[in-house]
């Protein structure tokens, strides 16, 4: 039980340290993205520094590199590799996430074999009265060891699934954003 009481925590931790941080890097108001797409749209790069600086997100910071960059032969090479840099933090802990979900109902799993082990080794013990107490506490340790890895298991699966879903919204949104500026600055 102690390896899944730690993994527990450590899922809780990741799963609401990423929440805070997309809280933080993810949040785009409709009222940005549409400005930024409006400028776009009618060429006036030089508009974009002052909408981009009133915002503290993924977006703001690629499309800043991209103004500081302007003039730059390699400028799809230099944005695409700052989105790359941004999706990389957005997917930092989550493959720990992904390993959690799964070695948790694996942990749980060995608990149930640990604990039907535990119970034939005491019938096999017993010579004369085979009680119903001996059955049950191996096979209570069985049974809480599975519910508990699969509880595990089923917090960070969902965790790190929701985790995914934002990144991947983020990312096909940068990358909209970003071959938009491509097209509009050369």
């Amino acid at each position: 039980m102690l390896p899944l009481v730690l993994l527990s925590l450590i899922s809780l931790y990741i799963i609401a340290e990423r929440l805070l941080t997309y809280r933080k890097y993810l949040s785009c108001s409709s009222s940005f993205l549409e400005a930024i797409e409006e400028v776009l749209n009618n060429g006036d790069v030089s508009k974009i520094q002052h909408i981009c600086g009133e915002q503290d997100n993924i977006i703001e910071k690629v499309i800043s590199k991209g103004i500081e960059q302007q003039q730059a032969s390699n400028l799809a090479l230099i944005l695409e590799s700052e989105s790359n840099r941004m999706i990389a933090f957005l997917e930092e802990k989550l493959s720990c996430l992904a390993t959690i979900s799964g070695a948790g109902p694996m942990i749980g799993f060995l608990g149930t074999v640990t604990g039907m082990i535990q119970t034939f080794i005491a019938i096999s013990e017993e010579k004369h009265h085979i009680s119903s107490q001996l059955f049950s506490s191996g096979i209570y340790e069985a049974m809480v060891t599975t519910v508990a890895g699969l509880i595990v298991g089923i917090i960070a699966y969902l965790g790190y699934n929701y985790c995914i879903a934002q990144v991947s919204k983020a990312t096909a949104r940068l990358s909209y954003l970003v071959n938009l500026f491509l097209a509009k600055v050369k």
